[in-house]
């Protein structure tokens, strides 16, 4: 309770004369004050060094994602729906039924053709019974040669006729297989155009499937870019629905069909979507490389830059104070990706500065680190984390 006594001492007299319920609220602010905790400890961190590295040119372009695969859905006949299997939104592996169409008659028509073979089985094994009794018949001159051929053109016959009704079984089973929809690859269901109990035809798309696995971007490319980008260029996409994260993908194709007002050009980048974040319709930004262009700039680690809410970005550069390493956020412009690196176009580093690649997420101005000590992931310096 030292601190009681010593706390303003001449403020406390001053006002325990006029106002007689200050005096306990005083002694409660300079106990809070005593028994406040020490500051907290210094944040372990992971440091790595701003460093120069050769990248190529990019061409910065804005486009939408589409989905690479997409499909219109209809069942082979026309007919009533008796099962429907998904819904809007719903996910589908390659051979999930999507529906079933009312196939009662092609069931009894399978029925009936089933039994037509069996018939023509029988004929067939009496045909042959026949046939080499005869035969055996013949080695004993008892049985004309014209029985004998007889017997085998009738063999010839019923093989011919077995034949016939296995194809015309194998036709009936074919139509009712095509009582049923199933999905040819697998994806997200976006639109469903019918219901049980409706009828549907083979020309009227009744679902609609996309793939997710794998989206594409279709962005447009000036013409003055359009040499210099090639089919499986890198290219490093953000979105703005997902300002926090950058994605990687590869560009498919430039197409050689111009916007003759505008002067560009499509160009088609697939980006892995293995986790579904992404999805047909968004907005992008892509930096593609170009082929030919190298150039020696600033670059920090991807980890090492913290994504904002509002979309800027930040990089905590550490430095040293009176012998206490302390970190300090630095507003940052990226620009090219190179690998697990990232360019600095505007930002106020330098060659060999120290910035927090790991444990950037909760501090704070001015805060002490201390740095852990790891090994270096690169000889060539793609990834150097320092103690």
């Amino acid at each position: 309770m030292a601190a009681r006594s010593h706390c303003f001492p001449n403020l406390g007299r001053l006002l325990r004369a006029r106002l007689p319920l200050l005096p306990g609220l005083l002694s409660a602010l300079c106990l809070l004050v005593a028994e406040a905790p020490a500051a907290a400890g210094p944040a372990p961190v992971t440091l790595a060094e701003v460093q120069q590295n050769v990248l190529r040119d990019q061409a910065v372009l804005s486009g939408t994602t589409i989905a690479r695969r997409r499909a219109a859905l209809s069942p082979k006949l026309d007919g009533l729906v008796t099962e429907l299997f998904v819904d809007e939104g719903s996910q589908v592996e390659a051979g999930d039924p999507i529906l079933t169409l009312d196939d009662r008659l092609e069931s009894l028509a399978v029925d009936a053709a089933a039994a037509r073979v069996q018939e023509a089985e029988a004929s067939y094994k009496d045909a042959v019974r026949i046939r080499d009794e005869l035969l055996r018949l013949k080695e004993g001159r008892h049985a004309s040669e014209t029985d004998i051929r007889s017997s085998i053109a009738r063999v010839d016959m019923t093989a011919a006729a077995l034949a016939a009704e296995r194809a015309a079984l194998a036709r009936v089973e074919e139509l009712q297989r095509r009582h049923r929809l199933a999905a040819p690859f697998a994806g997200m269901i976006v639109a469903r155009n019918t219901e049980v109990g409706e009828w549907v035809k083979r020309d009227e798309a009744a679902v609609e499937l996309v793939a997710l696995d794998v989206l594409r971007i279709r962005a447009t490319l000036p013409q003055a870019d359009y040499a210099g980008v090639s089919r499986g260029a890198q290219a490093s996409v953000d979105f703005d629905a997902l300002p926090e994260r950058s994605f990687q993908g590869k560009v498919f194709a430039r197409v050689a069909s111009g916007d003759e007002r505008s002067r560009t050009f499509p160009v088609l980048i697939d980006i892995p979507n293995p986790d579904r974040l992404l999805a047909p319709g968004m907005s992008a930004r892509v930096r593609v490389d170009l082929a030919g262009s190298e150039a020696a700039v600033l670059t920090v680690p991807r980890d090492a830059v913290v994504a904002k809410a509002d979309g800027s970005r930040e990089v905590w550069r550490v430095q040293t104070e009176d012998g206490i390493l302390r970190a300090y956020p630095v507003p940052v412009e990226i620009g090219r990706a190179g690998g697990d690196r990232l360019e600095i176009v505007a930002g106020d580093l330098g060659v060999g500065d120290r910035v927090v690649l790991l444990g950037n997420e909760q501090l704070e101005a001015g805060q002490s680190v201390a740095p852990q000590r790891v090994e270096s992931t690169s000889d060539s310096g793609e990834t150097v984390a320092l103690d």
